[in-house]
């Protein structure tokens, strides 16, 4: 994801005059070493920009510099999102078009450049709000209990089993080294380099270790948990297209996806009776407001379970 992130850099720069190339490579540089942004998060800032300046090299007739932006005017602004919106992009997608924006736009004024107001009159358009699809326990276990023949079947396996079993996120699971295996507990460095402990039931740790038994490459400190075919850390796009093929399979929902597992993992504690505190401690969330959205989705679900069997329910839908 590193070198993804970089080509992303690289291609944003080759679009922009060369007075605003320094303050691109600055802000990629904040973003990595100051701010510990993700790889993936640094790849989506780069993404935005990238179509940004695209649409500004077109909407002007020029490459986009800095006094391209100190005399942006709203309808500009406007004309890109309207821009992306042909183009497909959703309104969700858009509210982070606008905020990879304005992230940019704080960093230059930090610097005491000039920029038009025009980013601070638009706001971002309003959004649903998005309840997040766990799969059922049924669906787990299909995905958990599937019999592997390859060694890459168990490593998929394995994964998936450490995303659903200690709530990870893929990048994550993914980071993980041969140095952080074999404790009760991982030690994982989350969003924003922010550290917290996972336990590792038992489960978990049988799946992992059937992968490293049948895996030809052999795992040393230094080299990662999860490797691809070739040696070396498996990408995350090899991990989601296995799910994709494994939903087709089983029969699971489009909304099968590694994220999914992580969903899943937090809605079944919930489920369970967990402490909200606790359940956001080992998801590594910065707001409990992040982690509230559980208790949506399970209210959700009781309500749905007593529309089928209460009995005046029922009543009213015999009449």
């Amino acid at each position: 994801m590193e070198e993804r992130a970089r080509r992303r850099l690289e291609e944003t720069l080759a679009l922009a005059a060369e007075d605003l190339k320094y303050w691109l490579e600055s802000f990629y540089q904040k973003l990595v070493y100051e701010r510990r942004a993700s790889w993936h998060t640094t790849h989506a800032y780069f993404s935005d920009l990238k179509h940004f300046i695209e649409f500004m090299n077109h909407h002007e007739g020029q490459s986009c510099d800095l006094r391209s932006l100190e005399t942006l005017k709203s309808s500009d602004l406007r004309a890109f999102l309207a821009n992306r919106m042909k183009d497909q992009s959703s309104k969700r997608t858009n509210a982070r078009h606008l905020s990879s924006l304005k992230s940019f736009i704080k960093h230059l004024r930090q610097h005491d450049l000039k920029i038009s107001s025009a980013f601070e009159v638009i706001t971002s358009p309003r959004l649903d709000k998005r309840l997040p699809r766990p799969l059922s326990k049924a669906q787990s276990a299909n995905l958990m209990e599937r019999k592997a023949h390859t060694w890459v079947e168990f490593r998929n396996q394995a994964l998936f089993m450490l995303l659903y079993g200690c709530g990870l996120r893929i990048s994550e699971a993914l980071n993980l080294n041969g140095k952080d295996w074999g404790a009760t507990f991982l030690l994982i460095k989350g969003k924003g380099g922010k550290e917290r402990q996972v336990p590792l039931l038992e489960p978990v740790k049988e799946k992992v270790d059937a992968y490293l038994k049948t895996s030809p490459f052999p795992l040393t400190p230094e080299t990662p948990l999860f490797q691809g075919t070739r040696g070396g850390r498996l990408n995350p796009s090899i991990a989601e297209k296995a799910l994709r093929d494994l939903r087709l399979e089983l029969g699971l929902p489009i909304t099968a996806t590694p994220h999914a597992l992580r969903h899943s993992f937090a809605t079944d504690l919930f489920e369970g009776g967990g402490e909200l505190r606790h359940i956001q401690e080992l998801l590594g969330h910065a707001s409990l407001s992040s982690t509230q959205i559980y208790t949506g989705l399970t209210q959700d679900k009781i309500y749905e379970i007593y529309q089928n069997a209460h009995p005046r329910s029922k009543s009213k839908e015999s009449r």
